[in-house]
């Protein structure tokens, strides 16, 4: 149910997705002009109204709690970076 599913690499967007209980479901790691950069994929029913209400700017957070969940996100996203530099590191080594 693509309705049902968002992918960013904003982490500013998915801070807000996961702060309004989104299931974060995949990081996905990918090269772009040399470096490393991650995909979230988040899900929940009615996602894609949060989606555009953030698009839109109209987004309305507890900051506390914002900054909580940022830190919390890019911890994963660095962790996510550096496994996918090792398998690229790993792949490349084998050809």
């Amino acid at each position: 149910m693509l309705d049902h599913v968002v992918e960013t690499a904003d982490i500013y967007e998915a801070t807000y997705y996961y702060l309004n209980g989104c299931s974060l479901e995949e990081i996905t790691g990918f090269k772009v002009n040399g470096q490393v950069a991650c995909s979230l994929r988040f899900s929940k029913p009615g996602i894609t109204q949060l989606q555009l209400t953030y698009l839109q700017g109209k987004a309305q957070v507890n900051l506390l709690n914002f900054r909580r969940a940022y830190g919390q996100i890019a911890s994963w996203l660095s962790k996510a970076k550096k496994e996918f530099k090792q398998k690229l590191k790993e792949s490349e080594g084998r050809v």
